[in-house]
């Protein structure tokens, strides 16, 4: 008789748990502002949802949002700005479009054009936010509000650079 052994071969196979456990992990660095471990885990999730091939678009969208975010408070707005619009992008893709999800990239996408000096566009996405809000949230809620205060700020902002 003859036994035929089964070689087990080690799979690397991606971790899509290993990738949402270090985006928490980035996201509460991040809040601590302990930007360099934030961005190294944030990073090294971003190489594990990029190698995953399907059904995986809310992870990375989430994943990319956060190092958006990570760049922003690191001053570097300019890759913060492709990191969220590129999380935009796959968002729109796998969430409804009164997602409040959508809503809140929208509102840190015009934080980080208002950085940027791009006030029209900033203006865009946060009256677009606000839009969302308005469908899902009531009057007064602190999330509505805070889209109605961007908005408002903006006008200000744009008002106070034509006067100089």
């Amino acid at each position: 008789m003859e036994i035929r052994q089964k070689k087990t071969q080690p799979t690397h196979q991606p971790r899509p748990d290993l990738a949402s456990s270090l985006i928490g992990i980035a996201n509460a660095q991040w809040g601590q502002d302990n930007l360099t471990e934030a961005f190294e885990n944030a990073q090294k999730a971003l190489e594990i949802n990029e190698s995953i091939e399907s059904e995986n678009e809310l992870n990375l969208a989430m994943n990319l949002a956060i190092l958006a975010n990570i760049h922003h408070r690191a001053g570097e707005d300019t890759k913060a700005l492709d990191y969220i619009t590129r999380a935009l992008a796959l968002l729109e893709r796998c969430v409804e479009p009164d997602s409040l999800t959508l809503a809140s990239i929208l509102n840190n996408m015009g934080t980080i054009q208002v950085f940027l000096n791009m006030y029209k566009e900033a203006h865009l996405s946060f009256n677009r936010a606000l839009q969302i809000c308005e469908k899902n949230l009531p009057e007064g809620h602190p999330k509505r509000v805070t889209m109605e205060n961007n908005i408002q700020r903006i006008g200000q902002i744009v008002r106070a650079n034509q006067q100089s």
